[in-house]
C-alpha cells in the first residue's frame, strides 16, 4: 500500500511540476505577445515621424532654393535698377520719369 500511495503522489507532483511549467509558458507567451505590440505601435509613431521630418526637410530644400535663387537675382543689374526706379525714383540720363498724380 505504501508503493501505490508512493507512486500516486508521484504521479500528482509530475501532475503539478506539468501545470507549473504550462503556466509559466503561457505567462511568457502573453507578456512576449504585449511587448512585441507595443513594439509594433512605436515602430508605426517612429515612422510616421519620420515620413513628417522627411516632408518638413523636402519642404525647407525647396525654400532653400528658392531663397538662393533669390539671392543670385538681388545681384543682377536687372534687380538694382528696378529698385533703384521703384524705391528711390531714379531714371538713366536719356530717360524721362512719368509719375502719375495720386
Amino acid at each position: 500500500m505504501a508503493r501505490k500511495r508512493k507512486k500516486a503522489i508521484a504521479i500528482l507532483e509530475n501532475k503539478f511540476a506539468i501545470v507549473t511549467v504550462t503556466t509559466v509558458v503561457l505567462s511568457m507567451a502573453i507578456i512576449l505577445g504585449v511587448k512585441v505590440n507595443s513594439i509594433k505601435k512605436e515602430l508605426v509613431q517612429r515612422e510616421s515621424y519620420k515620413q513628417k521630418i522627411l516632408e518638413e526637410l523636402d519642404s525647407e530644400n525647396e525654400r532653400s532654393k528658392k531663397l538662393e535663387e533669390q539671392r543670385k537675382y538681388v545681384q543682377t543689374d536687372s534687380y538694382i535698377i528696378e529698385m533703384a526706379r521703384e524705391k528711390l525714383g531714379l531714371v538713366f540720363p536719356n530717360e524721362i520719369a512719368i509719375k502719375a498724380e495720386k
